[in-house]
């Protein structure tokens, strides 16, 4: 009995800081949306931010793969970001036919790492409706962000990823598990940004990985974040095992530095404060279960606000944007 209750409360402490992630990321997604040029064409996309698994070495230890796919498969495009996104709920009819083409065979490798992602976020369809419930049911801080930002009702988020879910519906379960066929055609195709979403699915899927692979994809998905692609930072940010993922502890907070920063430059002090919040809240939760490092020394932490400042006007360059 004592054992059962541990359990019960061991998976409620982990509900909670999947619904803190899935809110940080949300906010996230909020940030996008209202930055977005208002003559923006073509439908709202993101990118996965990743396979996350109970294995020590994934970016939110004890979630579902299913949640942060879903997460950010609501956000629109980011400024700065060169990752493929997926379709957000509203996506348009043509893209189940552009999936089923780069499952035959067809398209360019961007093609496959987009019919990928889509994928990716159909797996999460499920996990974000019910999150979505939930954030009706107990609206938290970050989900009141979001509605202010975006002008959406939380009924609206709803209705959004339903129809995101029913059009998933026409993926079985056999369909989903090409992913990784489709982002192995990707990267060997020469696309770059499909690094980290490759690394993420094989550590996810418990697939071998040669160690010069592996190599590879760190660095390149490295490079990914430090050219100021602002969904890579989003994703480092939430490598609570980074060694894992590549990078150090020092980069890791100088990503997650910049991605907060970049945050309030697309949106605002008020945005950038409450990202700050939610990631607090966040690893909180996580330094409960070891999972959170050791506070950087003075050393180490001008080290990261060297490098964040770097990343930070990569980000510029690519806006265009002066220094």
């Amino acid at each position: 009995m004592a054992l059962n209750q541990v359990s019960r409360a061991d998976r409620s402490r982990r509900r909670m800081a999947l619904a803190m992630v899935v809110g940080a990321l949300l906010l996230a997604a909020g940030g996008w949306l209202s930055s977005r040029p208002s003559d923006a064409a073509g439908p709202a996309k993101a990118t996965a931010t990743g396979s996350p698994t109970n294995e020590p070495g994934s970016p939110l230890p004890a979630a579902k793969v299913e949640a942060a796919s879903a997460v950010m498969a609501v956000a629109a495009s980011a400024p700065g970001s060169t990752s493929a996104p997926p379709p957000a709920p509203g996506w348009p009819e043509d893209a189940l036919r552009r999936v089923q083409l780069a499952l035959d065979g067809h398209g360019t490798p961007k093609d496959m790492l987009e019919a990928a992602m889509t994928l990716s976020a159909c797996q999460g369809a499920d996990a974000m409706v019910d999150h979505q419930y939930r954030e009706r049911d107990q609206p938290s801080a970050t989900g009141r962000q979001l509605e202010r930002i975006t002008g959406l009702s939380n009924q609206d988020w709803i209705r959004r990823s339903q129809d995101f879910q029913r059009h998933c519906q026409v993926f079985d379960a056999a369909t989903l598990a090409r992913q990784g066929a489709l982002l192995k055609r990707a990267h060997d195709g020469g696309v770059k940004d499909a690094a980290l979403p490759y690394l993420q699915w094989l550590d996810a899927n418990r697939q071998p990985i040669d160690p010069a692979l592996r190599g590879q994809l760190q660095r390149e998905a490295r490079q990914t974040a430090e050219d100021g692609d602002f969904m890579a930072l989003v994703t480092f940010s939430f490598a609570f095992s980074p060694g894992a993922m590549g990078i150090t502890e020092v980069q890791r907070q100088a990503y997650k530095e910049a991605q907060f920063r970049i945050q309030g430059l697309m949106s605002g002090a008020e945005m950038e404060k409450a990202s700050r919040d939610a990631m607090a809240d966040t690893e909180k939760m996580m330094a409960q279960w070891g999972a959170v490092p050791p506070p950087l020394t003075a050393d180490q932490q001008r080290e990261a606000d060297a490098l964040a400042a770097r990343v930070i006007e990569a980000w510029r360059k690519r806006q265009g944007k002066p220094g």
